[in-house]
């Protein structure tokens, strides 16, 4: 009997590990360059722990002050494991996506997340136990808690959790939360007062990991109320601990993050309703919400892409959301009336609706339409009902010991065979980034996020290749990612990625500059201070371009569309200041306005005073090449200083600046003779 207790465990681990056992030689993919490679803060190790603790979740990858940083993710404990598997088994690995080699080790990480699963999947079906003690299945592997269980495991919605290596902070927050739920019927079934202790510790622990595990502060009250015979104070008592761990998470996420509810991001793909009326927004919501329900019955397609427009802006007249709010009032109202009857139907529901409550859109935005893995937790409570249905009404419905047994396990057997073969395909998508978009791409061929990221991976390959030297390779690349980036904009006409990067498409296949700069421009609507946009622009313009009155167009245009940056202004005062003396009014009236925004700009300074000393105002030239050499002593500063002097015959000061600028460089043959020179004249 005692070995014969773990054969459902066992079946249980061996499964869930076989279902996933091809993710082993996966890379990275999607969300993992943000939390792992490109996280300055896990790179680091061990140290890197007290900033992975202090800050946002994502101010590793984008930096501390980052504007990127809006909506605010504090999820500190999954990336506390990935910085101790960069410390312990961290090797130079090389990635696809990555630039530069870092510290990683991504089979580790797939198997490590595997594992957690298992251990998750082992608490549930302990606890799905204890909750379903007085449930008495007519055959062992036909109980709820190891149906339910078994049904949970297989299930495909759980593929962007478990095969990617960023999901293991849902994985965390699932594991902890059931362990959590476990130590409360320690403290209610054996008066064991240290189960609240462990409760709270792993409420908190939950929550360090993603904020799913608050929705637990409902799930584990109600399970002992539907569950166990309790007094409504001792619900109240047990329930403190979990409200107090839940509290010490929100203290810290304020100390780390502020308060960031007051902030809306700007951007659609981090607001997907920008621009909706309140009337759309709902209605969207609820198709979102129907589209989940058919998920948990019929998982396909999958798709780690519900970005806009996959998911389209719908009103009340669409039919959808109309029968999603029919459907979800209709279990409302079942949970709410099995609630005094204790019914398995209200159990089931409410896990569903409590954990879906914060990432359903329904009381504030966070920031997606959907995604799989918003309902890795709630469709416990599908599996439960199901795994009741089996266990329990359809056991009552067949009488016959035989034909109830042949039946259900017929049924569970196509059931689990069919997720599971879903499970096991879906997991060869995520191998990694080019796998992933390239399929996904074909799923969400209206998501302007989805077209320009895979047509992005092809644009790295086709660097990938440029540097190779091998130019037919990266035209090729680039000539794939062409009507990805263009179905991108057709979508999201805004959308700066595909903006920039079609650009620099068109000017790497066909020098075509005046196309390039022509989506720059549009970039620059929406998106002023686009660093790619500048850096590529001043770099094309300056070295490969001699069409003086086209650039100074172009950064005119620059000037009005980011007129608070510098850089414009600069660049037009420069191309004032080599047309040529005749130009310099042109040229001091530009660099002036640089000069407000950017007063410790060294060349800006340097072709300033240069300009006035060409209109013959020595004194502002001289006031303009001083703070110049302070920022940086140079040797052309100090000869037309020395020079401004000499034209109004302070000979002995020109000297001294004559010198300084010899003492830069004692061999400048043309330094030595405006030393001389100024020496006779003083003779």
């Amino acid at each position: 009997m005692k070995i014969r207790k773990f054969i459902q465990p066992i079946v249980i681990a061996v499964f869930a590990f076989l279902l996933y056992s091809n993710t082993l030689g996966h890379k990275y993919a999607l969300d993992d360059k943000a939390v792992y490679w490109k996280n300055e803060f896990v790179q680091k190790g061990i140290s890197g722990i007290k900033d992975i603790l202090a800050y946002d979740s994502m101010a590793g990858m984008f930096g501390k002050d980052s504007k990127e940083l809006e909506g605010g993710r504090y999820r500190p404990l999954s990336l506390i494991t990935f910085a101790l598997e960069v410390e312990f088994f961290g090797r130079e690995t090389t990635d696809v996506a990555a630039k530069q080699p870092f510290l990683g080790n991504p089979g580790i990480s797939h198997f490590l997340n595997i594992l957690l699963y298992i251990i998750s999947l082992l608490i549930l079906y302990k606890v799905l136990n204890r909750l379903f003690r007085d449930y008495k299945p007519k055959y062992e592997f036909l109980s709820i808690p190891f149906l339910a269980t078994m049904l949970f495991a297989a299930h495909p919605l759980h593929t962007e959790i478990v095969a990617n290596i960023k999901g293991r902070d849902e994985v965390l927050a699932f594991l902890f939360s059931i362990a959590a739920l476990n130590s409360t019927l320690n403290y209610v079934d054996n008066k064991k007062f240290t189960g609240l202790i462990s409760a709270f510790i792993y409420v908190f622990l939950g929550s360090m990991s993603k904020e799913i595990s608050i929705t637990f502060l409902a799930v584990i009250p109600l399970s002992i109320y539907f569950f166990r015979e309790e007094k409504f104070s001792k619900l109240v008592i047990l329930t403190i601990p979990l409200i107090a761990g839940a509290g010490l998470y929100m203290i810290l996420r304020s100390l780390a993050i502020g308060d960031q509810t007051a902030i809306e991001a700007s951007m659609l793909m981090n607001n997907p309703f920008l621009g909706t009326t309140f009337a759309e927004r709902y209605a969207t919501v609820f198709l979102t919400l129907l589209l989940y329900l058919k998920l948990l019955v019929f998982p396909h397609p999958l798709t780690w892409d519900y970005y806009p427009y996959h998911i389209p802006i719908v009103g009340w007249t669409d039919w959808r959301a109309i029968l999603s709010l029919i459907l979800y009032l209709a279990l409302f109202v079942i949970a709410i009336y099995g609630l005094k009857k204790k019914t398995i139907y209200s159990y089931g529901i409410l896990i569903y609706l409590a954990t879906l409550s914060i990432t359903s859109n329904l009381f504030f935005n966070i920031g997606a339409f959907m995604s799989e893995r918003f309902v890795y937790v709630s469709l416990l409570g599908f599996c439960i009902i199901f795994a009741y249905l089996i266990s329990e009404k359809l056991a009552q419905k067949i009488t016959h010991i035989k034909k109830y047994k042949n039946l259900s396990i017929g049924i569970v057997c196509v059931v689990l065979l069919a997720f599971s073969i879903k499970t096991y395909s879906r997991n060869f998508v995520w191998k990694d980034n080019l796998t992933l978009f390239g399929h996904d791409v074909h799923v969400s061929v209206n998501s302007a996020k989805g077209n320009s990221t895979y047509a992005s991976e092809l644009y790295k390959l086709a660097e990938d290749a440029e540097q190779a030297q091998d130019t037919l390779l990266r035209d090729k690349y680039l000539r794939e990612a062409i009507p990805y980036f263009e179905k991108a904009l057709e979508i999201y006409p805004d959308y700066s990625e595909a903006l920039v990067r079609l650009g620099n498409i068109y000017y790497k296949l066909d020098g075509d500059y005046k196309k390039m700069l022509e989506y720059y421009l549009k970039t620059l609507e929406t998106q002023p201070l686009e660093a790619d946009v500048w850096a590529n622009t001043k770099g094309v313009l300056n070295f490969n371009v001699d069409e003086p009155e086209y650039e100074k167009y172009i950064w005119k245009r620059f000037s009005e569309l980011a007129p608070d940056y510098y850089e414009s202004y600069f660049q037009l005062g420069s191309l004032y200041y080599f047309g040529g003396d005749n130009q310099a009014d042109s040229a001091i009236y530009w660099l002036e306005k640089s000069k407000t925004l950017h007063p410790n700009h060294f060349e800006n300074l340097f072709y300033l005073g240069v300009s006035y000393g060409n209109i013959n105002d020595f004194q502002k030239a001289r006031e303009n090449l001083l703070l110049a050499v302070e920022i940086s002593p140079n040797i052309e500063a100090y000869r037309y200083l020395g020079i401004s002097y000499g034209m109004e015959g302070d000979d002995k000061t020109a000297l001294s600046y004559f010198e300084k600028a010899l003492a830069l460089d004692p061999n400048n043959e043309v330094m030595k003779a405006y030393v001389e020179l100024a020496k006779s004249r003083l003779n």
